[in-house]
C-alpha cells in the first residue's frame, strides 16, 4: 500500500469469494478484495480476463453468481431498486467509449445524470452544475456541441464530467486513455489526478496502460484466472519475476 492510504479504515468496496460465470466460461471464481477511501485502485490483466465484468459487478450492471459484494459497507445483493439508484448515485462510472448519447448536446449530456436521479438534493442550479463539471475539465466552450464534433480527447473529458456531476464518492474508470494518442493520454491521468485530489474520491481503474498505472496507482492488483493473481506497487508489480506479470509489464 502506497503512503497516504490508509487500511484502518473500513473498505469502500470489499470482495470476498466474488464468483461470476456465462455459460461454462468462468469470469470471477474466487475474487477477494478490498478497497479504501482515497485509495486509486488500478487493476490490470489481459484482455478478457474479467476486469470489466469486476466493476460492472461493484456498480450492481451485472449480478455474480456467488459470494459478498459490499459497497459503502452494503450488500448490494440485498438492495431494493431504490437502495441500489441511491448507491449508484455515489458512484461514477466513467466507460470506455465514453458513452454520451449521440442524439444530445454534451450541455443535455451532462443533464441526463441529474434529471434521472431527481431525488438527490443538489445545492445548486443544473446550470450552474453542468458548467461547474465542465470547468473542472476545461471543455466549457464545448457546452452546445455535439458529440459528433467532439475529438476521442474531448469525448474522454465530458465522459468524466458526467461522472463527476452528482459529486461521487467512488470513480469506476473502464479503460480512460484507451484509443488515445499518447499526449492525450498524458493530460487525461493528469486531469484524473487533479481530480481525484480535489474531491478526494476513491477510483477504480481498469487499464492496460502500463503508464497510467505508474502515474496513478496507489496499488496495483493483476486479475488473471479469476482471481486477484498479485498486488503490490506499480515498482513491485515491475520488478516480479513471475513470468505471467513480468511479460506484461516489460512489452
Amino acid at each position: 500500500m502506497a503512503p497516504g492510504v490508509s487500511q484502518v479504515a473500513q473498505p469502500a468496496i470489499e470482495i470476498i469469494h466474488l464468483a461470476k460465470a456465462f455459460g461454462s466460461k468462468v469470469v470471477l471464481r474466487d475474487f477477494n478484495l478490498g478497497i479504501f477511501p482515497g485509495e486509486n485502485l488500478v487493476v490490470m490483466g489481459r484482455s478478457g480476463i474479467g476486469k470489466t465484468i469486476l466493476i460492472k459487478c461493484i456498480i450492481g450492471l451485472v449480478k455474480p453468481d456467488s459470494g459478498t459484494l459490499r459497497v459503502f459497507g452494503q450488500d448490494i445483493s440485498k438492495l431494493n431498486h431504490h437502495e441500489l439508484d441511491d448507491m449508484r448515485m455515489r458512484i461514477g462510472f466513467v466507460f470506455q467509449s465514453s458513452a454520451l448519447y449521440d442524439s444530445m448536446t454534451v450541455r443535455q449530456n451532462l443533464e441526463f445524470p441529474l434529471r434521472r436521479h431527481r431525488r438527490k438534493k443538489i445545492s445548486h442550479s443544473i446550470d450552474e452544475l453542468v458548467l461547474e463539471a465542465l470547468t473542472n475539465v476545461g471543455l466549457e466552450s464545448a457546452i452546445d456541441l455535439m458529440p459528433s464534433e467532439l475529438s476521442g480527447g474531448m469525448r474522454k473529458r465530458i465522459g468524466i464530467a458526467r461522472s463527476l456531476i452528482l459529486n461521487p464518492e467512488i470513480i469506476l474508470y473502464d479503460e480512460p486513455t484507451t484509443g488515445l494518442d499518447p499526449i492525450t493520454s498524458e493530460e487525461i491521468v493528469h486531469l484524473m489526478l487533479e481530480l481525484q485530489k480535489k474531491y478526494k474520491t476513491t477510483s477504480v481503474i481498469i487499464t492496460h496502460d502500463t503508464v497510467l498505472a505508474h502515474e496513478a496507482a496507489n496499488r496495483i492488483v493483476f486479475l488473471s484466472d479469476g482471481i486477484a493473481y498479485a498486488t503490490g506497487t506499480y515498482d513491485e508489480m515491475k520488478s516480479s519475476n513471475d513470468p505471467e506479470i513480468k511479460q506484461f509489464f516489460t512489452r
